[in-house]
């Protein structure tokens, strides 16, 4: 390998690094039964997740609503896997990436239906799906991310948000965000 091609690798490798055990956490949890003590290890993460703020803001209108933050491996592995319904319908998950990257979602062990938005690292969202039940589906933009909000399904309808018209903007508590203060970071 020359020297020149060599520097262009070099640092992609962390990047293909994480995004290869990110699919293999994927595949891993979408071919397998969930057990007892599966649900068990997600419950914890999912009730380990530190909470956080969110507001959408859709030209001068901005809803503000609390959220769980997903914000290491473990936590946005666990998503809403073993929640209740009722966790689902009165939780929302951001997921946080720390930078903009390609991977899926599924929706195995999870109990209802969901909505996801996808949004860059400025925050605009681009794209906004319904996540239905399945041990095989998988679910993913058509783009890099670094952010993905779940919530429970009919939630971005009921509001009107919208693809392409709608920002992520991240309160400034969150230690996650490079969005402080509405302001986008220097990702």
């Amino acid at each position: 390998m020359t020297e020149r091609r060599r520097a262009l690798v070099a640092p992609c490798r962390p990047v293909l690094r994480f995004l290869a055990s990110a699919l293999a956490v994927i595949a891993i949890v979408a071919t397998t039964q969930v057990s007892a003590q599966d649900c068990l290890l997600w419950r914890t993460a999912f009730a380990s997740m530190p909470p956080g703020a969110v507001t959408i803001a859709i030209g001068e209108q901005k809803l503000q609503f609390p959220v769980k933050v997903a914000d290491d491996d473990q936590r946005r592995a666990a998503g809403f896997q073993c929640a209740t319904r009722e966790e689902i319908e009165h939780t929302k998950i951001l997921f946080d990436f720390g930078f903009e990257i390609m991977t899926a979602f599924h929706m195995q062990n999870v109990a209802a239906p969901l909505d996801i938005a996808f949004a860059k690292a400025d925050g605009r969202i681009f794209s906004i799906q319904r996540m239905t039940p399945s041990p095989t589906a998988l679910y993913q933009p058509m783009g890099a991310f670094r952010y993905a909000l779940e919530t429970h399904a009919g939630f971005f309808e009921r509001a009107g948000i919208r693809a392409g018209d709608a920002r992520l903007v991240i309160a400034s508590g969150d230690r996650s965000s490079s969005l402080e203060n509405g302001r986008v970071g220097d990702d």
